[in-house]
């Protein structure tokens, strides 16, 4: 939640730079988590719709197990551009100012990452190898969160701001590289077909990323 909130505040204050209210972000924000949370747990429970039918009270359990958040995504993307377009607010504008601000929220959650052990790193003899539970391990949410704070220093501190796309592909770009790198030290990672799901997930984005950061420097000015 306090990453979630450092987020919103971050994207708020850098939309003011990109001629945004400070309260279109907010309500964009506010409306995109709540469609989230709403979607992620719908389709938990219909998922699980024999589960729920025997014991219907369980519907209102709210545990971090009884959310789906992949669907939950989804929806708060669809609820927040169905937003943007009621309020007529510029897509892009708004993009590059979640994008920093999710950037900050990052490296939020990489601490708690760190102290709840929810991101297991691998075991590691490097000198700067943290102990978890008697063992040497990589910090794997310690690499992500100076990356993602040297990402947001960048984003805030040496980009044109007149320049909104820029900032947001050259941000996916640089989740990209640090999830690239950071997540072949992750213990026991989501695989599909042998293949590290993050990592596969990041290098397409990242070619995405690169695809559009070499058009809009050939697009003329």
């Amino acid at each position: 939640m306090l990453a979630v909130m450092i987020g919103l505040d971050v994207a708020a204050r850098f939309g003011r730079r990109l001629q945004l209210p400070a309260d279109d972000i907010w309500n964009t924000g506010m409306i995109a988590i709540a469609a989230c949370l709403i979607v992620a747990r719908l389709w938990n429970v219909f998922q699980f719709w024999d589960v729920y039918l025997e014991e219907p009270r369980l519907i209102l359990s709210l545990r971090p197990s009884g959310f789906i958040w992949g669907a939950g995504l989804i929806g708060g993307l669809v609820a927040g551009y169905i937003w943007m377009i009621v309020k007529a607010l510029d897509p892009m504008r708004v993009a590059t100012a979640f994008a920093v601000g999710i950037t900050a929220g990052w490296v939020v959650q990489s601490i708690s990452n760190y102290f709840t052990g929810n991101l297991l790193g691998t075991i590691s003899t490097l000198p700067w190898a943290m102990p978890y539970f008697d063992e040497l391990r990589h910090p794997v949410p310690l690499y992500e969160g100076l990356g993602a704070m040297v990402l947001w220093l960048l984003a805030t501190l040496f980009v044109k701001r007149e320049q909104p796309a820029r900032i947001f592909w050259g941000l996916l770009l640089g989740w990209s590289i640090l999830l690239l790198l950071t997540r072949a030290f992750v213990e026991e990672p989501m695989t599909v077909a042998g293949l590290r799901t993050m990592q596969v997930v990041a290098l397409v984005v990242g070619l995405l990323a690169c695809w559009r950061l070499a058009r809009s420097t050939a697009e003329p000015s």
